[in-house]
């Protein structure tokens, strides 16, 4: 169950997200996020929909003092996922336990530990990652991460470096450290307004995915375009 707290900082913002493998300006999906926080914890919930109302794609995580909870669904395919750690992700050398239900599994729930040991960052929780550590990345510091992936519940590690001078303009870019991953999904990339931590855009992965008939996976890529600029400035100073 959730813990309650009275949040001091409320921020939502809307997205809309296109696959840069098409031409065309037709969005893919659209993506809805709402963080709360204060000055010890954090809840984020980040909705993905297509046409219609249905829910593509959804994402949880809080943070409450040392406690550290996500989970992932994926109603269409019957896809339910989870990861618990006990202290958070502030510490290396962390015990997650991870928790999958899905077709492939028959609707069992299997259960993977996995010991980290980098700070624990989804792509929900990327941009509070990222605020947190903003004056660190900003001089010239790469900040390492255990990006989780619940759908084979395994970590990889990602690396985070802010690129100040480039041709399509400021951002940070994440970088996987294991070279296959570097091939098949490339980097993300989240474009801020010069050197403040105002978020325009984000380029790479997208949480949404499908199965293929023949079983495979179809991985998103694409650009996740936010309506207005998120502002995180109130959370860079706060000990997420």
């Amino acid at each position: 169950m959730k813990p309650s707290f009275n949040p001091k900082i409320s921020l939502q913002i809307q997205a809309l997200a296109y696959d840069r493998a098409l031409r065309n300006r037709r969005p893919l999906f659209a993506m809805h996020q709402v963080v709360n926080a204060d000055d010890k914890s954090w809840h984020t919930e980040r909705v993905w929909t297509a046409v219609g109302s249905d829910t593509v794609a959804l994402e949880r995580a809080q943070k409450y003092g040392g406690y550290l909870h996500i989970c992932t669904e994926l109603p269409n395919l019957n896809a339910y996922a989870a990861a618990d750690s006990d202290v958070g992700s502030c510490t290396s050398g962390t015990e997650v336990i991870t928790r999958l239900s899905s077709n492939r599994t028959d609707g069992v729930v299997h259960q993977r530990d996995l010991e980290i040991a980098h700070p624990l960052v989804t792509l929900a929780t990327l941009p509070l990652f990222v605020a947190k550590n903003w004056e660190r990345l900003l001089n010239g510091e790469t900040m390492a991460a255990s990006y989780l992936v619940l759908k084979v519940q395994r970590a990889a590690t990602v690396d985070l470096r802010w690129v100040p001078n480039h041709s399509q303009g400021a951002h940070v870019v994440v970088t996987p450290r294991n070279w296959l991953l570097r091939a098949i999904f490339g980097s993300t990339r989240v474009y801020t307004q010069d050197d403040q931590p105002i978020f325009l855009r984000q380029e790479g992965l997208l949480d949404p995915r499908d199965l293929r008939p023949n079983g495979r996976w179809k991985e998103y890529l694409g650009t996740l375009e936010f309506e207005t600029p998120w502002d995180l400035t109130s959370l860079c100073a706060k000990e997420f």
